[in-house]
């Protein structure tokens, strides 16, 4: 179990080397921007802290007030030394974290143990140029998923076998020999095949029809009688008068 755990570190140590690797060629790139707090590096027993950083500009412009003094007079002397520590009052801090990144970014890129070294003091920021992403901070942040979202994982690697990894127990299982492969079967001639006859039968001449029914006869029309003609003697019925109508001729006696 011990040397299972001893390759796995090992080989998560490897892959962290290799994004470390990455993320040095897109700093030198200029693709990953680096910043730096002096105010978390900068003290006794940080890899990245220079105490000549405080010291030689406090050194050189002390020296310089001194020549002044020596060569114009005390009033000049004590204008160019008030000017001195006013420098190193508001500027000196500048100085130091210019020579304090510079140092960082040189720690940074020198090997994959000085970047974890610095990286778990703090004091570090690591930004994608030109993406709206929120950087990278030392210690809390994990640098190697920062690495992975934006740079992408890299050349993958071959992973190699483990040396004692632990064999299944149980009969050791063979695939099949291959079998070869059939020979395909010749085309065969396409046999032209009658188109089918469809007969069509015709109806039987003794099947029951049903027989047709009569056309219905016309109504007869009534005949129209014509009026009897009147003949001499006869007498008209009339409803209006009640005298007998005066239509018979009575020949004078």
């Amino acid at each position: 179990m011990s040397r299972l755990l001893a390759e796995w570190r090992e080989r998560k140590g490897r892959e962290e080397e290799q994004l470390h690797e990455q993320l040095c060629a897109a700093i030198r790139a200029g693709q990953v921007q680096v910043y730096t707090d002096p105010r978390l590096l900068d003290f006794q027993g940080s890899p990245v802290h220079q105490h000549w950083d405080h010291l030689l500009p406090l050194t050189i412009e002390a020296t310089l007030a001194l020549v002044v003094l020596l060569a114009t007079g005390i009033a000049t002397g004590i204008i160019a030394m008030t000017l001195c520590v006013l420098a190193h009052l508001y500027g000196n801090k500048y100085y130091v974290a210019w020579r304090l990144k510079t140092r960082a970014l040189a720690y940074l890129l020198g090997s994959y143990p000085q970047f974890v070294a610095l990286w778990q003091l703090g004091g570090i920021a690591l930004v994608v140029k030109g993406v709206n992403e929120a950087p990278c901070l030392a210690p809390k942040g994990d640098w190697r998923k920062f690495i992975r979202r934006n740079l992408g994982e890299g050349e993958p690697q071959a992973q190699a076998p483990m040396a004692n990894a632990p064999v299944p127990a149980g009969p050791r299982m063979t695939a099949p020999p291959a079998q070869p492969a059939a020979a395909p079967a010749p085309p065969s001639e396409a046999i032209a095949e009658p188109a089918p006859v469809v007969m069509e039968t015709a109806p039987l001449a003794d099947a029951v029809q049903p027989a047709p029914s009569p056309a219905p006869s016309p109504a007869a029309a009534p005949e129209i009688m014509a009026p009897p003609a009147p003949k001499p003697g006869d007498r008209w019925a009339s409803i209006a008068d009640e005298d007998p109508p005066r239509d018979e001729v009575v020949p004078k006696s």
